[in-house]
């Protein structure tokens, strides 16, 4: 573990290249340790999305900033999600980064991993078998867990939760027939429990969160474009059946947004009748162009209750929290 006074000028030196990478300055809140809001919280997930870790060893030093903030909650959270484009070209060293970044930190009790489509590339990208092992023993490496597939389910303190992950290289979504029923069988299984189900996927259902135009901000796009691609349909279908369900995303790179973000194309959180679509800014590099709060280091981090899940909006390296577009989401009995 380094130091603590190398990681304050650590802290000072990332916050620098922070500043000079966004175009928004950084948040202007007081720090914060991460605390929860209320008494007789059930759960706590910090989740971030698109790292897109390189060979540089800045990008490595800008995650751990969040991981440090995430490390020091003031009661252990109970699971860290990473929503997918981890690396940024799939190859091991990008892998082993992360790795060594998230081993350095006990961060909750759990770690959860996600594929994302910039994670299936590599010197052997047209060989899904090789992509799927490596996905597979990384997983087992940084969080001890063992899957078979790029899609798998556990729990957070007993509330369940459903991975979803691409079965193809390529840069939408592909979900081959045996995962869709897959999937229904799990969300049969979770729903039977009462509790709100978690969902995290690296792509969102096709014409959300502004989707296709936040995309490549084209106007001109096909509804395909930027989401869960030919399988959206099938994929909605099954899980708008349940109610109190979090689909969790990223993919798009833009920042926080609500009904009230002038700039912004698209909402960060979106409810459908029992089903409530999250999706994550980048954490290294989200898109002024797409409007919203865009900072560096940005995730949520959700508290579950009985009654409801409160959604936070939160800055992991300035270790801010940004009220605005904050969302709680009440639990249908």
């Amino acid at each position: 573990m380094l130091s603590t006074i190398v990681l304050a000028l650590k802290k000072i030196i990332v916050t620098i290249m922070v500043i000079l990478h966004t175009s928004i300055p950084v948040t202007l809140y007081a720090p914060a340790t991460i605390t929860v809001m209320n008494e007789d919280c059930k759960a706590t997930m910090a989740v971030i999305s698109d790292i897109h870790l390189t060979d540089s060893a800045s990008r490595q030093a800008i995650l751990e900033l969040g991981l440090l903030d995430m490390a020091g909650a003031e009661d252990k959270l109970d699971a860290v999600v990473f929503t997918g484009d981890i690396t940024d070209h799939g190859y091991i060293p990008m892998w082993e980064r992360f790795a060594d970044a998230v081993g350095k930190y006990d961060i909750a009790q759990q770690t959860i991993i996600v594929e994302g489509n910039h994670d299936t590339w590599g010197p052997d990208r047209d060989n899904l078998d090789t992509v799927k092992q490596t996905f597979i023993d990384y997983n087992k490496k940084i969080s001890n867990r063992d899957v078979d597939n790029m899609y798998y389910t556990t729990d957070v303190n007993g509330y369940p939760v459903i991975v979803i992950g691409s079965e193809a290289d390529n840069t939408d979504c592909y979900l081959s027939q045996t995962q869709l029923d897959w999937f229904k069988a799990q969300m049969d299984k979770a729903s039977a429990t009462g509790l709100p189900i978690f969902v995290f996927s690296h792509y969102p259902i096709n014409c959300t969160h502004g989707l296709p135009f936040t995309w490549e901000l084209d106007r001109e796009d096909g509804p395909l474009k930027g989401g869960l691609g030919e399988q959206s349909d099938a994929f909605y279908s099954i899980i708008s059946q349940y109610k109190n369900v979090f689909y969790v995303t990223g993919h798009i790179h833009s920042g926080f947004a609500n009904e009230g973000s002038v700039a912004a194309q698209y909402v960060s959180v979106e409810q459908h009748d029992g089903l409530t679509l999250v999706n994550l800014p980048s954490y290294m590099y989200p898109d002024v162009q797409r409007g919203g709060w865009a900072e560096n280091g940005c995730g949520y981090v959700f508290e579950v209750y009985d009654d409801e899940v409160l959604i936070r909006a939160r800055n992991f390296i300035t270790e801010k929290w940004i009220e605005k577009y904050d969302v709680t989401i009440e639990i249908t009995k």
